[in-house]
């Protein structure tokens, strides 16, 4: 059952890292680990589930209920370590990035003067997969004092529906705007 735990943490954490991780950065390591590091972690995980079945199936033949049950009760703890670490903003990098750094940014904030209106502290590109394959995805750190979803949005609601981008509030004055090209 801990195994089980660990992989579904594994592939949250992978999944949040790079949804955090710059492309500019490192480069070539994030590409690697990009490209080859998250197949062979689905794989891996997958395959790891696949015996866990076959063990449950094996176990249920001759009986063993006990050995079924642990079998098929890791196979569910598995995606639900995964959902609970992506869904829950306590395992988010961006609300950690933005306590550590709470005065600089507000210092920043206050130094471009449109605190109130809101303004971008920091943008960052952190698509995944091959080029040209999937969405580019943009992340931006926003500080707005007044209401941020006007700024994304604008007024209207045929803007909100056509906008690609979508609000999260992270901490305090704080919000993280995604954006898909």
């Amino acid at each position: 059952m801990v195994i089980a735990a660990f992989l579904g943490i594994a592939c949250a954490a992978y999944h949040r890292a790079l949804d955090f991780w710059p492309l500019d950065s490192a480069n070539g390591l994030r590409g690697l680990l990009d490209l080859l590091g998250g197949p062979l972690l689905v794989l891996s995980v997958a395959g790891i589930l696949f015996v866990w079945f076959i063990g449950a199936l094996v176990a249920l033949f001759r009986r063993r209920i006990r050995g079924m049950a642990s079998r098929l009760i890791a196979i569910i703890i598995v995606p639900v370590c995964f959902g609970t670490m992506i869904t829950v903003p306590l395992f988010d990098p961006w609300l950690w990035y933005v306590i550590f750094n709470k005065s600089r940014f507000e210092a920043s904030a206050a130094a471009s003067g449109s605190a109130q209106n809101g303004t971008i502290i920091e943008g960052r590109e952190v698509s995944t997969g091959i080029a040209g394959a999937g969405y580019n995805h943009f992340v931006a750190l926003i500080f707005s004092e007044s209401d941020p979803p006007k700024l994304v949005y604008g007024d209207s609601e045929e803007e909100k529906l056509a906008a690609n981008s979508v609000l999260t509030h992270l901490y305090g004055n704080f919000y993280r705007r995604d954006e898909y090209f």
